[in-house]
């Protein structure tokens, strides 16, 4: 497991979406895309780029995903995602643990 504080975004850099079987009210946990999840009404998500980009993934018309841009970076333990083109301020949650099959960050 990699600790908050010596994460590294080849960790982070993948497709994430939401396994909300496995949060609790104080966690959220991602698995990569590619995770055999339960049966699901759709899962919401982000993909992280090397190269700073973002792609999150909201839960669409009909359960399918629908999908928007915009940046990441890191600060210290926390994961800070900016969508783009929007008066939203960043999102900022703090990474409780990271590896290539799980990604839990506070709620």
């Amino acid at each position: 497991m990699t600790r908050a504080r010596s994460l590294s975004p080849a960790v982070l850099c993948r497709r994430w979406l939401r396994s909300h079987e496995e949060g609790s009210p104080d966690e959220l946990v991602f698995r990569p895309a590619g995770y055999a999840f339960p049966p699901s009404r759709g899962r919401s998500g982000f993909e992280l780029r090397p190269d700073g980009a973002l792609v999150r993934i909201a839960i669409g018309p009909a359960d399918g995903p629908r999908e928007s841009a915009g940046r990441w970076r890191l600060e210290d333990d926390e994961l800070v995602i900016e969508p783009a083109g929007s008066a939203e301020p960043p999102s900022r949650r703090r990474v409780l643990s990271a590896t290539a099959e799980r990604l839990v960050v506070r709620r």
